[in-house]
């Protein structure tokens, strides 16, 4: 593979200044990668926890993301188990099957916050990764452990909630598209399963700079990743075409449980993504605390490498609005206590949304700057949650 022509710095600007500490974790006996860009110059807020897609695609292609360490956000970037700088596993059919399995990846975040002991913190997921963070989004809706319920939001990047709509609409909005000959000799290829002929290779890399990075020449970034991505896993999980499900993927549907997730959701997609309107517009409609769905211009699937600065304003625009309705909360928690003389701690956040009111100031004195959203303060603060501390071990931190 030939070397990149542009670099990160040339995509981002210098980011000499962001300081960046590398740590690992076992889980399984496999070591996973971690690394933690933040500005000591800045008020440090929640970290955000990146999930890269793939599967197996390793971390470096959403690297742009490490320019929310200005505004304060510390950035967790990991490498999956079998992958990148993570031990990688050549068999994992074989040597190490859990790695087939959504749940092991859900387990594995879990994992990860245990071992940094994360109490506040948001995920940032982008494809395959989104598959993982509304996993965990469900899983912990009716979890008591202090950590994994310090989710303060999601931010889906080219997201998908479900395996058939993502390949229907990707084939009716985009695929279709291309000229008749171009579609016809696509699924020809497909039936035939000929994957590593010369013909699939050049439709499928041309087909990647329409959909999937758009950004020309591509930067080292995205180069890194693919000489570090495992394709026994992505074939298991996703299958062997991009344009096409039948591996674990394949009949996954998480739409009928994303009622479960309470906390606020931004849903973004490139203007070209292979993750259409539809399918992403499906999880905004089945999440009640999801704000409305964000298109990156001129953007594919990798819109952190097409555009990264758009994307950086859309999270940091969302991120603001979040915490500055969590603030609001937090003074108006507070003026209950002192006006009412009778706060009760255990009290559910609707109960005391119903008592703030009742003591608010009116209408015209409220800040117009903070999103109408106040969708109850239960969209912003999980349940408060008196838990022992969980560190059970199911992660060893190896500096």
């Amino acid at each position: 593979m030939a070397d990149a022509l542009i670099t990160l710095d040339n995509l981002i600007g210098d980011t000499s200044h962001i300081i960046c500490e590398k740590s690992s974790f076992t889980k399984n006996g496999l070591k996973i990668a971690v690394w933690i860009y933040y500005n000591p110059n800045v008020v440090q807020r929640a970290p955000i926890i990146v999930i890269h897609g793939g599967p197996a695609f390793t971390h470096n292609y959403l690297l742009p993301l490490k320019l929310l360490a200005e505004f304060g956000y510390p950035v967790v970037f990991y490498d999956q188990a079998g992958c990148g700088d993570s031990t990688f596993v050549k068999d994992p059919e074989n040597d190490a099957p859990w790695l087939l399995t959504i749940e092991y990846y859900v387990e594995e975040l879990s994992a990860l916050i245990h071992t940094f002991q994360l109490y506040e913190y948001y995920l940032y997921a982008s494809s395959w990764g989104t598959v993982v963070a509304q996993e965990f989004a469900v899983s912990i809706s009716s979890s008591t452990d202090a950590m994994l319920r310090g989710l303060q939001g999601l931010i889906l990047d080219g997201a998908l909630c479900d395996g058939e709509t993502y390949i229907q609409t990707q084939w009716r909005d985009r695929i279709a598209t291309l000229p008749m000959f171009t579609q016809n000799l696509l699924k020809k290829l497909l039936n035939d399963k000929a994957f590593d002929s010369p013909l699939y290779r050049e439709i499928d890399n041309i087909l990647t700079s329409h959909f999937t990075i758009r950004c020309v020449p591509r930067p080292d970034c995205f180069l890194n990743c693919l000489r570090k991505m495992n394709n026994a896993v992505y074939r298991e999980i996703q299958g062997p075409s991009e344009f096409a499900l039948s591996g674990v993927l394949e009949k996954w549907s998480i739409t009928d449980r994303l009622w479960k997730i309470k906390v606020p959701t931004l849903v973004m997609r490139g203007e070209f993504d292979t993750m259409t309107e539809e399918c992403s517009q499906l999880i905004v409609d089945h999440i009640s605390t999801a704000w409305p769905l964000v298109c990156i211009p001129r953007a594919g699937h990798c819109k952190t490498i097409d555009e990264p600065h758009e994307c950086i304003r859309e999270i940091t625009r969302f991120l603001n609005n979040v915490e500055g309705v969590r603030n609001r909360y937090k003074v108006s928690e507070a003026l209950v206590s002192k006006r009412s003389g009778s706060f009760d701690g255990s009290m559910s956040p609707c109960k005391i949304f119903k008592r703030i009111k009742a003591i608010m100031p009116p209408e015209e004195d409220v800040d117009e700057s903070l999103p109408s959203v106040v969708i109850l303060p239960q969209a912003v603060l999980p349940d408060i949650v008196i838990a022992d501390d969980s560190r059970n071990g199911e992660g060893e931190m190896e500096t």
